[in-house]
């Protein structure tokens, strides 16, 4: 998937940057916050923590717009920071949610998550 997302949207698009920062950095922050802290389980998904999905949340959030600030500044992006920080906000809500899903039987969220993403980007960016 991450490979895909890469010979797709790679440099051109803010798509595909912030679909490889929520798999690499969202879901596998999420992964080792939820496995330490992650007591707490999400009512519909019991092997999913609030901790976990707080810090996809925010750690996709966080790396994503990083990433776009690096290719803006590099010259790649021309991004109105305004409307992108709601957008990349949105975005990586839209990851979140499909990460906490209890789906992982259909789908992993190693598939799931960079689809919705990268989904999620296109359909907001409109590239």
């Amino acid at each position: 998937m991450l490979m895909l997302c890469a010979l797709v949207f790679w440099r051109e698009s803010p798509v595909g940057v912030i679909c490889l920062a929520m798999m690499c950095g969202g879901d596998g922050v999420a992964d080792i916050i939820g496995r330490k802290y992650g007591s707490s389980k999400i009512p519909y998904n019991q092997s999913k923590s609030w901790v976990g999905s707080i810090s996809m949340f925010v750690s996709g959030f966080i790396i994503s717009i990083g990433m776009l600030y690096y290719y803006s500044a590099l010259g790649y992006l021309q991004l109105d920071w305004g409307y992108t920080l709601h957008r990349v906000a949105f975005i990586s809500l839209v990851a979140t949610v499909v990460e906490s899903l209890p789906i992982t039987m259909l789908i992993d969220d190693n598939i799931s998550v960079p689809l919705a993403s990268m989904l999620a980007a296109y359909l907001t960016f409109g590239h």
